[in-house]
């Protein structure tokens, strides 16, 4: 497994592992609701999933087709950007990458 890949899952989680519904406050978001709220919803992107990281940040991860990347976006419970993580998506090719094609 390659250094970049190796930290963001040791960080985030191996991908496809989070949820595809993250609790706010009292309001469970869908990814889809997640990605327009953060202005992510884009041609060429697509959800992986999200986790909580702590009680105050929070990760959504998608696929940027564009970029050909994972990204790992990460944010606070005001949806105010505080991150984000991007490695090349030829790290994760010819292992599982279910995720890729869902």
């Amino acid at each position: 497994m390659a250094e970049r890949r190796a930290a963001f899952e040791a960080r985030f989680g191996a991908l496809g592992t989070g949820s595809p519904l993250l609790m706010l406050g009292d309001r469970v978001f869908t990814l889809v609701e997640l990605m327009e709220r953060l202005g992510l919803a884009m041609e060429g992107c697509r959800s992986i999933d999200a986790r909580a990281l702590g009680s105050d940040r929070f990760v959504i991860r998608y696929l940027d087709g564009d970029d050909q990347c994972v990204v790992a976006y990460e944010f606070d419970p005001a949806f105010r950007y505080l991150g984000e993580t991007r490695v090349h998506v030829a790290e994760w090719i010819g292992e599982g990458t279910a995720w890729i094609s869902s």
